[in-house]
């Protein structure tokens, strides 16, 4: 897993606001910091369901899959370049497009669904069953109040 240090400093490098050598300065740290926690948690809003937990401290994991991470560095220098003055160049822009659709791959699983009772099986089962439908999972409720469809008292 990588750490929140390993991620803002290798956010700031993609907008070529920090070199590999140079330190950051602490409240350099704790800003992308607040900027990180404020993207992940905007993208959970938004559906994106990752795992990611708040983090507070430099040496904090990053609780995401793997997967994700060049996506998190990539949009994180996007989100953090105006405070910094930084460069965002095409190849970040497409790196941060292509990450945050892993991003949703990962964090957006497609659900199962099950076939209701109502819908016929068709042509083209010639297996011997006298199922002509897919078997109920559940009751439906028909009516509002009865439980059955009928018509309505102004009906003739």
């Amino acid at each position: 897993m990588a750490t929140v240090a390993q991620i803002v400093k290798a956010s700031l490098q993609r907008i070529l606001v920090q070199a590999s050598e140079a330190d950051l300065e602490p409240d350099e740290y704790q800003d992308a910091m607040f900027a990180m926690n404020n993207l992940m948690l905007a993208l959970d809003a938004d559906g994106v369901h990752l795992g990611y937990t708040e983090v507070s401290d430099l040496g904090d994991d990053v609780t995401i899959p793997v997967g994700a991470l060049r996506g998190l560095i990539a949009l994180l220098a996007i989100e953090i370049s105006p405070d910094y003055n930084g460069t965002v160049s095409e190849g970040l822009a497409i790196a941060a497009a292509d990450g945050l659709k892993i991003m949703r791959k990962l964090g957006c699983p497609i659900p199962t669904s099950s076939l209701p009772g109502t819908l016929p099986t068709g042509t083209g089962n010639d297996y011997d069953s006298s199922e002509r439908f897919y078997p109920d999972e559940e009751v439906a409720i028909l009516g509002e109040h009865s439980g059955h469809i009928g018509l309505e008292e102004s009906t003739p």
